[in-house]
């Protein structure tokens, strides 16, 4: 089966690729001209350049495939960074999605995001019958996820049989781009001064990427598998990262105090012209609980979660191997041996 990822020069869609790849189906990577193909270096993959918002590029690379994954999404938190966000995660998923009903794809998989559910300020496990309180929360990340996810199910009211992931906090080897794995980075390089208690669910980006691949080929049309992992309170990740990295875990302070230091350095980076490095939105989201149980991917699809002090030690491994990360520590060091 020739199957089209897009989004394969990421972290998820890369290692989605990858496993695609040693299954036996031939792979098409749909990657802009910009993208940073150090991902796909010895993988097996045709590549095809466009744009997941140019439905001209999308139709071409669909051409005589019989699945697509779509993987292709942006994080953001910064106010300017909205309006790019909310098309590639909303109307890039009309687009794609829409070409493969077009095309006559025979499977079909959405990369949604457990923030589709919302979240909630105290702790709870959620699952694909949750309840979604995303559109009350007003973060943009949630919203815009959640829009791709009605795209796709007006798309599977129409006959495409496309299934849904919902991946939770990804970690892993892989995060080209910083993107949620690049936490574990930060934390390492001791780059945040405080944090605020919340909780999430850390899953690591090659079970994900299994997961994805058993959607596509044993998921039922039109299901949502929610892809999770270890439901952990803020303060217990900052203390397992800190010791893993042989630093200090920050301090956590009060959300009100994090909230109106967010507001200034938000004030203060419009009127240097730059983007803020803490902002509401990311505050107002580290805040919420997005604990959630993955028994449905379990028992429809075998989905397996890794021991989580694997995937913080591989984590932490690629970025020093990356030449990101110094070993400056005795722990470190060791990872780095």
């Amino acid at each position: 089966m020739r199957v089209l990822v897009t989004g394969a020069s990421g972290f998820i869609g890369s290692w989605v690729a990858r496993e695609l790849a040693e299954r036996g189906c031939e792979v098409r990577a749909l990657v802009r001209p910009t993208s940073r193909l150090d991902n796909l270096r010895g993988l097996a993959v045709e590549r095809a350049e466009g744009d997941v918002l140019d439905a001209a590029s999308v139709a071409r690379a669909l051409r005589g495939c019989e699945g697509v994954v779509h993987t292709a999404g942006v994080v953001a938190w910064s106010p300017g960074k909205a309006g790019r966000m909310h098309a590639v995660n909303g109307r890039g998923v009309e687009v794609v999605l829409g070409a493969a009903l077009e095309a006559g794809v025979e499977r079909a998989v959405l990369t949604s995001s457990v923030s589709v559910t919302g979240g909630a300020p105290e702790p709870r496990v959620a699952d694909e019958a949750t309840p979604s309180n995303a559109a009350q929360l007003g973060i943009d990340y949630f919203t815009s996820k959640l829009h791709g996810e009605e795209a796709a199910r007006v798309l599977a009211s129409r006959g495409l049989p496309v299934r849904i992931v919902r991946p939770a906090v990804v970690l892993g080897p892989g995060d080209l781009y910083r993107s949620s794995a690049g936490l574990v980075l930060g934390l390492a390089r001791r780059r945040y001064p405080v944090y605020v208690e919340g909780g999430s669910s850390f899953c690591d980006v090659r079970d994900v990427a299994r997961g994805h691949v058993d959607a596509l080929l044993r998921g039922r049309p039109g299901e949502v598998y929610v892809l999770g992992g270890h439901n952990l309170a803020t303060s217990d990740l900052m203390a397992r990262v800190s010791q893993l990295a042989g630093v200090a875990p920050p301090p956590r302070i009060p959300y009100a105090a994090a909230l109106a230091a967010a507001t200034g350095a938000e004030w203060l980076a419009a009127v240097r012209g730059k983007e803020p490095r803490l902002t509401a939105q990311l505050v107002r989201a580290s805040h919420l609980y997005t604990w959630v149980s993955s028994a449905k991917a379990q028992a429809e699809l075998g989905y397996a979660i890794r021991p989580f002090e694997d995937s913080l030690r591989d984590t932490l491994r690629w970025f020093i191997a990356q030449g990101q990360l110094r070993p400056e520590t005795a722990e470190l060091r060791a990872l780095a041996a």
